[in-house]
């Protein structure tokens, strides 16, 4: 982070595609900025000077409009890292059948709660988190060149959308931050410390109310990605809902559910359809597209089997992220949710199966390995409903909650719940707890609703005490011992602590 405090952008030829889901901007940090973005039609050509500073580039509203659209691209680098230190720390997933401690030691230890604050993976997911933060201060020390206010209280609204965004996921996995909300030098960050947990909660409450009163409720087709208003509401929620402020969470949500344009589609399938991208049920995502213009996303390869060559996606996988057998066993028998997620088995060459348990969420028909074109979602209307079930459950009892549930239960195909199937509040969480874990299987939202309901520990526990993968007699060195609370944070990297004395590592680290 704080080589990452003043950076110096590096501009080379580069033409661009108005459309944000068709522009690519790769990152060279911390030390430069290298904007690199690609196109095939509707272009703007732009060619400025081989090294132009900072101060320089924010002249006018064109300028501040590509820098709003830098943060944006940042977030490929967080969702390239995001599942590693998520989904593979819930008990949807694991690292590798065959993973060893050896074969790849900083997913082996994420997987197991063994890792150092060396943790490669981890250390770059906190890189990235505060180049978006970074990416977002400049643009809001520079909205006053927008002269059109509508205009700049938008861009304002999707830089502190954005900055809470990162935010949120930071401090939800590393506890206490450093919260810089302007570009500070390098010495000037030496003197920093991390904030309590409370203090980063308010700083981002703050952005996600001005976002949420900033930005338009829609965009033109060539905009389609960039953040509304019901995105910064939903998000606003869902921080509510992790302060157990659940009055203000229901406010903000029953405002996208009677005011949004927002529903559930009829067939889950459809919402992860590459042909329906930005559906009516996705209120957020970070967009990707096939078709090698650098757009692509690379999870499709990560997730698929190894040794499937062509089979499964274009180029091989890797076997990242493997489903467990207890998620595969959660899905009913009679729902619609399992096949559109994730597969038991694949078919070989001779048509025979292997059976290697894999995520096919984000897989699509593309030609060119790491280039699948399935958005991310990261805020759907489902969420939308399960949070508002969870907050009615709190401030009104089992029924109506009851009903919310239902519609997700029943759009999947499960068979609704009556009532008298949930005799207490505690079953009623653990129902809306199972239906988030189908639900949203696979979206990184898993380990984030473990820690919020206080039950990461007990249910870790028990996935390393039942999950075959832990267990094999016959390979010791796969096993996983029992987590503690202090293991639910992840390390402050240890670039941070080498660079800053003023910042603690977190306890047990």
């Amino acid at each position: 982070m704080i080589a990452m405090m003043k950076i110096v952008k590096k501009y080379r030829k580069m033409t661009m595609k108005i459309d944000i889901s068709r522009t690519k901007l790769a990152f060279l940090l911390p030390l430069v900025l290298l904007f690199t973005m690609n196109s095939c039609d509707d272009k703007l050509d732009i060619n400025p000077e081989s090294f132009i500073s900072s101060d320089a580039f924010y002249k006018n509203e064109e300028e501040v409009n590509l820098a709003v659209i830098a943060i944006y691209n940042s977030l490929y680098e967080m969702m390239d890292l995001e599942w590693n230190v998520t989904e593979i720390r819930s008990d949807n997933t694991f690292f590798r059948p065959d993973g060893t401690p050896d074969s790849d030691t900083d997913r082996f230890t994420l997987d197991r709660f063994t890792l150092t604050p060396t943790n490669r993976l981890s250390s770059d997911y906190y890189r990235a988190c505060y180049s978006t933060i970074a990416l977002a201060n400049r643009v809001l020390e520079n909205l006053d060149v927008v002269e059109n206010t509508d205009t700049r209280d938008q861009y304002e609204g999707e830089a502190r959308f954005l900055r809470a965004h990162a935010y949120f996921n930071l401090v939800r996995l590393y506890g206490p931050l450093v919260i810089v909300d302007e570009s500070i030098s390098g010495e000037e960050a030496l003197t920093l410390d991390r904030s309590p947990e409370m203090e980063v909660y308010d700083f981002i409450l703050e952005d996600l109310k001005i976002a949420k009163e900033n930005l338009p409720e829609s965009f033109e087709n060539q905009q389609t990605g960039r953040a509304t208003k019901w995105a910064a509401q939903g998000i606003l929620a869902k921080v509510y809902l992790t302060l157990e402020d659940y009055n203000s969470s229901k406010t903000e949500l029953a405002g996208i559910i009677n005011e949004g344009p927002f529903e559930l589609l009829e067939n889950y399938d459809d919402v992860f359809d590459v042909d329906n991208e930005y559906n009516s049920e996705i209120i957020f995502a970070v967009r990707y597209q096939s078709g090698s213009v650098g757009l692509g996303a690379p999870f499709a390869n990560y997730f698929a089997p190894l040794q499937t060559g062509d089979l499964i996606v274009k180029g091989d996988g890797r076997s990242y992220n493997v489903p467990t057998e207890s998620i595969s066993q959660a899905y009913p028998v009679n729902g619609e949710r399992k096949e559109p997620s994730m597969a038991d088995f694949w078919l070989n060459s001779n048509d025979e199966p292997e059976y290697d348990k894999h995520v096919v969420k984000y897989n699509s028909d593309f030609s060119v390995y790491n280039d699948s074109g399935v958005d991310w979602p990261v805020l759907r209307y489902a969420d939308v409903l399960l949070m508002m079930s969870k907050t009615t459950l709190e401030t009104e009892g089992i029924a109506p909650s009851l009903e919310l549930l239902n519609k997700v239960r029943e759009r999947a195909g499960a068979t609704p719940y009556d009532v008298a199937d949930i005799n207490s509040s505690f079953a009623m969480k653990l129902a809306i707890e199972e239906e988030r874990r189908l639900e949203f299987a696979f979206e990184n939202q898993r380990w984030f609703d473990l820690v919020r309901t206080d039950r990461a520990v007990t249910v870790i526990n028990q996935h390393f005490n039942r999950e075959p993968v832990y267990n094999d007699p016959n390979s010791p060195e796969k096993g996983a011992e029992p987590i503690q609370e202090w293991q639910l944070l992840l390390p402050i990297p240890q670039y941070e602590l080498d660079l800053n004395p003023n910042i603690a590592q977190n306890i047990g680290y």
